[in-house]
């Protein structure tokens, strides 16, 4: 391998020579040299050599169809931990080592990736989201996620009103914190109202309250008589005249029903808006997700965005989905016609049934707002419950309960344990998402019941109202990382987006190792934080476990799916703040890339389509930039790398170096 200086000006990146086309040699090395097309015969699907003291790592059935090179491949395999090259051949990782180990996988038509020294992982898995129903408007809000002015997000909020056609609305549907904010509070009314004038509009905060403009009110006919709903309260004025703020004091009820009422996009439009959100997935390294469900996401209705993607094969994520109760009190109805439906298990490995929850019985959910008394659940909780998961225990579904506090989860388990009796819940994979408060008796009770923690960074966002209502004490605790590690519980790691949180993981990821609130609140004891190679394998391997799907994904050896994400940084070393921004430069979904950035951008498919220039996503994107944060192309510029070298079947080449020196 040739290796070159780059004489651009601005450019310290070394380069590698194209390799010599047949019959022609430079540096010694015979093209027919370099693409060896023999296979080493070997008894058995996989070989372990080790060169070196590594282990490497290959499966028979070569030659491969793609080799990734010069890497810092993070595998998540506890036997190999980092190796510098990956085979892939179709969907599958075939072998895992250096370059020289897995050369004998070389042929004719394998192309070579050069990863350019940068730092692999597998792609990320969020363990808790509400993917499917966020598609659907996702284009057609305007993220505040990672922004970092308030002023500019009333700015944005003021050109986009200016461009949005009657009968829509300006949104900004959460997934974003007053703490972010330089300014450290919330928008007003007023200025809400100034920006937006006669356009109606929405702004949510987490999953806590809810802003709407005077011509958002005129359009839901809000007025003095206009009861509070179900689970929220209606901010009024001296004359009993709603102002517009809407407050959760349950739970998320209110703010779903207002926001219900808010016009939607066409099919075709939540179509391709569900296209763009999983773009924007790859874009952040993210390859898998698990689908919670989620108030106004009824099935079959709500889900044929997503189910006609995976039916045309245009899904670049896969998803793994479970059915959220829509009606409360009638739930036990809700499983009986779903279970007449869809079976456990049905689909493929991109869009796949797995179970029941996050909310089984509505009745056992808990507070959204961690400002406000919890109260605790009502009386009929216990016989709902009882009835529900006796029926979806039957069915041999498993299921997840959302439980933020110990009552809560204390109540659920005294149904599970009473229903366990009858209907044994061994094997099911069951668990408890959020779990910020639980205690040491009651995780003994899951542990004792074969359950599973899924714990999500709602703490990063909301950390301050949480600190401000509970203390500091408890807040070291929220959630009790190292004890449920401690007890071997199953514990992953979701972002329970794209209301209560952001859908960037890497906030999550930030989280898990530092404790600190995106307002820079450092809550979590150091008891409960993590390192960086735990609290990836938190949003990797120990999600895939989540969905029983430990053995095709979640870590890089041989006979897994190749879904891979190139990192723009190296996460091992930069600092601890910097986690922040990192996104991927390419992202592989098995064995295809979905997403490139710079040089590796054209080996990935073109965005999708924006049909309707008024939709904020053509101005804005999504997930914005953090002050100082770096994007990934110019990450590839400024970082030093081998400019990547692609060969294929129709010889070789190298790809443009975001430098310019090409």
């Amino acid at each position: 391998m040739t290796f070159m200086k780059c004489n651009h000006i601005n450019c310290n990146h070394g380069f590698m020579l194209p390799r010599p086309e047949s019959g022609d040699t430079a540096g010694g090395i015979d093209r027919r040299d370099f693409l060896k097309a023999s296979l080493a015969g070997s008894a058995g699907l996989v070989s372990m050599t080790s060169l070196g003291g590594c282990a490497t790592m290959t499966a028979s059935g070569g030659p491969a169809d793609t080799l990734i090179v010069n890497g810092r491949i993070a595998t998540m395999n506890k036997r190999q931990p980092f190796v510098s090259a990956l085979a892939i051949k179709g969907d599958t990782i075939i072998g895992a080592g250096s370059e020289a180990d897995l050369d004998h996988l070389r042929g004719p038509g394998t192309a070579v990736i050069d990863a350019g020294g940068r730092t692999a992982v597998p792609g990320l898995n969020d363990a808790h989201t509400h993917f499917i129903r966020g598609g659907l408007t996702y284009s057609m809000e305007v993220r505040w996620d990672g922004l970092s002015s308030l002023a500019e997000g009333l700015r944005m909020m003021r050109e986009q009103a200016r461009r949005t056609p009657a009968p829509h609305w300006v949104q900004v549907i959460g997934g974003w914190t007053w703490a972010q904010f330089a300014e450290k509070r919330y928008p007003t009314l007023d200025e809400i109202n100034a920006a937006t004038g006669d356009t109606p509009a929405m702004v949510m905060h987490l999953y806590d309250r809810t802003w709407i403009n005077r011509a958002g009110l005129r359009v839901l006919g809000w007025t003095k008589d206009t009861p509070n709903p179900f689970g929220g309260m209606i901010e009024r004025d001296a004359s009993g005249n709603p102002t517009g703020l809407l407050v959760a004091t349950i739970g998320l009820p209110a703010l779903v029903g207002a926001w219900l009422r808010v016009p939607r996009l066409s099919a075709e439009e939540q179509t391709i808006s569900t296209r763009h959100f999983m773009r924007e997935h790859n874009r952040l390294g993210i390859t898998s997700v698990i689908d919670a469900g989620g108030g106004g996401q009824n099935y079959p209705d709500n889900y044929a965005s997503i189910a006609q993607l995976a039916a045309q094969k245009q899904l670049t994520l896969r998803i793994g989905y479970t059915l959220f109760a829509q009606a409360g009190g009638k739930e036990l109805e809700n499983y009986q016609a779903w279970s007449k439906m869809v079976k456990v298990g049905q689909g493929d490995d991109y869009f796949r049934m797995i179970g029941a929850g996050e909310y089984i019985v509505w009745a056992a959910g808990d507070v959204t707002n961690f400002a406000k008394d919890f109260t605790g659940n009502p009386p009929v909780m216990e016989s709902q419950l009882t009835a529900v998961a006796k029926y979806i225990a039957g069915l041999r579904w498993p299921f997840r309960l959302h439980a933020s506090f110990d009552s809560t989860a204390q109540r659920i388990l005294g149904v599970l344990e009473q229903v366990n009796r009858e209907v044994p819940l061994a094997g099911l994979r069951w668990g408890l998402d959020h779990c910020e408060t639980l205690q040491p008796k009651t995780l003994e009770r899951v542990a004792a019941l074969g359950g599973s923690i899924n714990i999500q960074n709602r703490m990063s966002a909301d950390g301050e109202a949480f600190l401000a209502k509970y203390g500091s004490q408890v807040s070291a605790d929220a959630p009790p990382i190292a004890r449920v590690r401690e007890m071997g519980i199953p514990m992953a790691a979701g972002t329970d987006a794209n209301r209560a949180n952001t859908y960037n993981p890497w906030i999550g990821v930030h989280w898990l190792i530092t404790g600190k609130t995106l307002g820079g609140a450092k809550l979590n004891g150091d008891r409960n934080l993590l390192d960086r190679t735990e609290a990836l394998r938190m949003y990797t391997a120990a999600s895939a476990w989540i969905s029983s799907e430990e053995d095709k994904k979640g870590t890089l050896e041989v006979g897994k799916f190749a879904d891979l994400a190139v990192l723009s940084a190296d996460y091992f070393k930069i600092p601890e703040d910097s986690i922040k921004d990192l996104e991927s430069v390419m992202t592989m979904v098995g064995g295809k890339v979905v997403y490139g950035a710079g040089a590796y951008a054209r080996l990935a498919p073109p965005p999708p389509p924006i049909n309707q220039d008024w939709l904020p996503i053509k101005t804005y994107g999504g997930y914005q930039k953090r002050a100082g944060g770096t994007p990934a192309a110019a990450a590839l510029a400024s970082a030093g790398h081998a400019h990547p070298l692609i060969i294929g079947d129709s010889g070789t080449w190298n790809l443009d170096c975001p430098c310019g020196a090409f």
